[in-house]
């Protein structure tokens, strides 16, 4: 180390009581977390993290609160990273260490609210509002959020779905999007700028307009809002139809989906959104297909998206595979879904990873848990009903499509038009389509439907369990997300030889109809995964799939030229989320500080 960089270290040193005590001054000492055990479930996502440069975990309790935290952390120039319900999985809002300052975790916890705006028809979610109470929340108004359960990760918020561009299951509605935002964005000259673009008055100072939005004080009637920016994706329902288009409906570097908050990935500091909401379907029904043929499938998803049937509300894909780990290994997580409120569950993660650092800390095996769990599962109930385990057995692939009547999906003028027949036209779709090919269908009571969309959002944590439980057979587990192009008929991938040989097992889900797939994939003990990822893309590259679909970057992916330059507009002194798509870590966007020193020294 250079005696300046030694200096330097010294001084940010010295300063961390000060910021320690400042940071407490606004959110008390009981929310400022600087023990290992404490930070453990806010600095650990669903992959490894390095936590060696966090300072504290920081739970403000207002938005005016928060304000001042990212104010007194530009002060001390320290690195932020902006936290809403950490469960992505790709370590997007976690430290991924290698940083060249020390670093601050904020944790959106304690900031919930929602505000209805023209009678629901859209509305302004703070920072810890979750989709689940988006749901509670409109159900009784007979309206519902872009996405619901099912569609989402449970306890995720909205504001982390806008962020990091979620797309969940909904085919009608696309990726999360809006250009109505308050946020704050860290200027050239290091200070941070309140910027009001959600279409409300909300006065002149920032903390007066902090307060007024966490209070709900602002003018709700209709003809004083403006309403001059999209707040929902408009194109998705058009784009998604066009399967003949060699490009993806939808993925996370698509610069199409990058508008200040949307797609930030924490670039920015986000206060509000505003978001459509959408009228609830009067009658669904969810018919379950299932086949050993993937021409059946292909096939299926051509014509109806090429036919005057208008979309389903989702069509989810299933490998034979998936269902019969989450048949053994899925029965506690299907139980909680099905029984818990979100809430709940939350507390459930949050607990896990507490226990996790106490297990690693006395050295006793972490998926101690699991085994627990496990045991106790055998005596749960089933993940599934009698007559849908049998199909879900027997059969190679399978397709979930839910079709609903009775209801505008409130997008645009020009989108599917709702007249009451869909549930007949598409149940007769179904029936002419598998006298055609070989298959099963099944028309799913209100119970059956509910069971099979649990089983579908259970099944990755029961992917999880599985490899957990079985260390000794396989080597690492890779997740990949990835978009596949519209018009390809390859989706049932065969990996090539080379790659093949390297894995022992392959687990492959999706939102079928978006094209958009989760693939993981159990390597062999001796695989060295991280060439084996390499060559992975390689190959996803040569069929034109982009990644990832829908789970953001995180650090888990490259950020793409258009997104890269993204983040450096909405950050410029690269003090928030840095490293973020595995872009720089480095203050003002250096590579490194000897890079740097040495360009200056022989260039000057």
């Amino acid at each position: 180390m250079t005696p300046n960089a030694r200096e330097m270290s010294e001084s940010r040193h010295e300063q961390m009581p000060r910021l320690l005590t400042a940071l407490a001054a606004v959110v008390g000492t009981t929310n400022v977390l600087t023990k290992p055990s404490q930070q453990q479930s806010y600095v650990q996502g669903a992959i490894e993290a390095i936590t060696d440069a966090t300072v504290a975990v920081v739970i403000p309790h207002s938005l005016v609160a928060l304000w001042r935290v990212i104010n007194i952390c530009a002060d001390f120039d320290v690195i932020i990273i902006a936290q809403a319900a950490n469960t992505g999985l790709t370590g997007g809002s976690t430290p991924n260490g290698g940083y060249d300052r020390p670093l601050v975790v904020i944790s959106m916890q304690l900031l919930g609210g929602v505000h209805l705006l023209n009678d629901a028809a859209e509305l302004v979610a703070l920072p810890a509002a979750t989709l689940q109470q988006l749901e509670s929340t409109l159900a009784p108004l007979g309206r519902e959020p872009h996405s619901v359960l099912g569609s989402s990760c449970v306890g995720a918020s909205v504001i982390g779905g806008i962020c990091n561009s979620s797309g969940g299951m909904l085919v009608q509605r696309g990726p999360s999007y809006t250009e109505m935002a308050l946020f704050a964005r860290r200027n050239d000259s290091g200070q941070f700028e309140l910027i009001n673009h959600l279409g409300v008055d909300l006065g002149t100072l920032p903390e007066e307009m902090l307060e007024n939005i966490q209070l709900g004080r602002f003018e709700r009637d209709p003809d004083s809002l403006s309403n001059k920016k999209a707040c929902t994706n408009h194109q998705y329902q058009h784009k998604v139809r066009d399967c003949d288009a060699d490009t993806p409906a939808r993925f996370n570097n698509d610069p199409n989906g990058l508008y200040e908050a949307s797609g930030s990935a924490g670039k920015v500091i986000v206060f509000a959104v505003r978001v459509a909401t959408f009228t609830k379907p009067k009658r669904e029904q969810t018919f379950y297909i299932s086949t050993n043929d993937a021409d059946t499938l292909t096939t299926l998803r051509k014509q109806w998206l090429q036919s005057e049937l208008n979309l389903p509300v989702l069509a989810e894909y299933m490998h034979k595979d998936y269902n019969d780990i989450t048949m053994h290994y899925g029965r506690d997580t299907c139980l909680s879904m099905r029984k818990l409120p979100a809430s709940k569950i939350g507390s459930l993660y949050r607990l896990q990873a507490k226990i996790g650092y106490y297990l690693d800390k006395w050295h006793l095996p972490k998926t101690l848990p699991d085994w627990i769990l496990q045991l106790t599962s055998k005596f749960m109930p089933p993940s599934l009903p009698a007559i849908l385990t049998t199909q879900a057995c027997s059969y190679k692939y399978h397709l979930i499509i839910k079709v609903a009547d009775g209801f505008d999906n409130g997008i645009n003028k020009n989108s599917d038009k709702n007249d009451g027949n869909n549930i007949a036209a598409a149940q007769n779709f179904l029936q002419n389509h598998l006298q055609q090919y070989q298959g099963a269908l099944h028309i799913c009571t209100e119970l059956e439907s509910q069971s099979l969309l649990v089983f579908r959002s259970a099944a990755t944590a029961a992917m999880f369990r599985y490899h957990n439980l079985n260390q000794d057979k396989f080597g690492e587990l890779l997740s990949t997300d990835i978009a596949l192009p519209r018009n390809a008929v390859d989706w049932d991938e065969t990996l090539p030889g080379h790659l093949q040989e390297q894995v022992r097992k392959t687990f492959y889900l999706g939102h079928f109809f978006c094209h958009v797939m989760h693939q993981d994939y159990l390597l062999k003990p001796k695989t060295n995964a991280k060439q084996f990822k390499d060559e992975l893309l390689a190959f996803y590259d040569k069929r034109h799939i982009e990644y990832p679909a829908e789970h953001n970057v995180g650090h888990a992916y490259p950020a793409k030229t258009e997104l890269h330059y993204f983040y450096k507009k909405l950050d410029p002194t690269n003090s928030l989320n840095p490293g973020i798509g595995q872009t720089e870590k480095w203050k003002n966007w250096q590579s490194s500080p000897i890079k740097e020193k040495l360009n200056v020294e022989l260039y000057g």
